[in-house]
């Protein structure tokens, strides 16, 4: 029986959904018409509910009592805050990349295409990217470079476009196009150095980094809603130490990235110091950007290994190359 609004109501008690207790929060009674009681008394709703019970306890009361004691104690409360960081650690460790890994495998290629082409529209649409101002000749010759890598390395479907930007960049979508900013041509000492940027992106291309990474933050955001139950509050997590983890992988990519473009320069004869020279003046710039900016990022919360680490490795396989001995880490 149940009081509401000065009046009486029978319920069948099967009919009626009591949620599990929480500590000593409200808890709110879920009525077959729709109606909601909250119940301040937590013991007494418990003592009816047994009394209620037509068998024997079940095993999701039992779990539930237990889980309530737990709560109850700051030792339990510590204990399912480390599982929890344990298990949310965990995926974002070992199972997020696994999910993505699968979920990019069963992408068709043309799907990816149709996701990069409309980033691409959007990015033109915001006046992100506007028409580049490189001569015909010259995108003819950077394209032929382009082109050649691609026949070499064995990608195919691969694309170069150029446009012009308030910065120096260049950056894979997913789908294989690489889009080349008129500043980062400007940038380079030579085409050596241009040669390598495009390789390095071309090694995105071959890993489909953006899909995966796309995949993998999209992994967290459901474990993340499943913990919360608040899409809004998970959304959060990607500002939190969750998107620390995720800025790792994407370093992790670019360090893939840098080996695709290390061995790609080897086989051409290009010094793999090439990419470091010019992905040293590119921080450079991007410093200078962000200062304008007001903010200057700091290298642990880059997606980007720093400039001198990555010097570091171009001098290493360079040494691996000629037959010498691996630069000290």
């Amino acid at each position: 029986m149940i009081a509401r609004e000065g009046l009486e109501e029978l319920v069948v008690h099967e009919n009626v959904r009591i949620p599990a207790r929480v500590a000593d929060t409200p808890r709110y009674i879920h009525l077959p018409d729709g109606g909601v009681c909250e119940v301040q008394d937590n013991d007494a709703l418990d003592a009816a509910h047994a009394r209620t019970r037509p068998d024997a306890e079940s095993r999701a009361d039992r779990f539930g009592r237990l889980r309530h004691r737990l709560d109850s104690t700051w030792r339990g409360a510590a204990a399912a805050l480390a599982v929890t960081a344990a298990i949310l650690y965990s995926f974002t460790e070992w199972g997020a990349p696994a999910v993505a890994t699968v979920a990019v495998a069963a992408t068709p290629p043309e799907v990816e295409a149709v996701i990069g082409d409309n980033l691409l529209t959007l990015f033109e649409q915001l006046r992100f990217l506007e028409p580049s101002e490189l001569s015909p000749n010259r995108r003819n010759e950077l394209l032929a470079a382009f082109e050649e890598m691609c026949r070499e390395t064995g990608i195919e479907n691969a694309d170069l476009r150029f446009h012009s930007v308030g910065a120096p960049n260049a950056f894979a979508v997913p789908g294989g196009t690489v889009v080349l900013t008129d500043l980062l041509v400007e940038l380079a000492e030579d085409d050596e150095e241009i040669i390598a940027v495009l390789a390095h992106e071309l090694g995105h291309v071959s890993g489909r980094h953006v899909m995966r990474r796309v995949a993998q933050t999209s992994s967290m955001l459901v474990l993340w809603t499943a913990f919360t139950g608040d899409v809004s509050v998970a959304t959060l997590s990607i500002l939190g130490p969750d998107r620390l983890l995720a800025q790792r992988y994407s370093r992790s990519f670019e360090r893939d990235a840098d080996r695709f473009a290390f061995d790609y320069l080897l086989s051409a004869g290009i010094p793999p110091t090439r990419l470091s020279d010019i992905v040293g003046r590119l921080s450079g710039a991007g410093r200078e950007a962000g200062a304008r900016a007001g903010g200057s990022p700091l290298d642990w919360l880059s997606s980007h290994p720093g400039a001198a680490e990555r010097a570091r490795n171009a001098e290493e396989a360079a040494k691996q190359a000629d037959g010498g001995e691996p630069a000290d880490e």
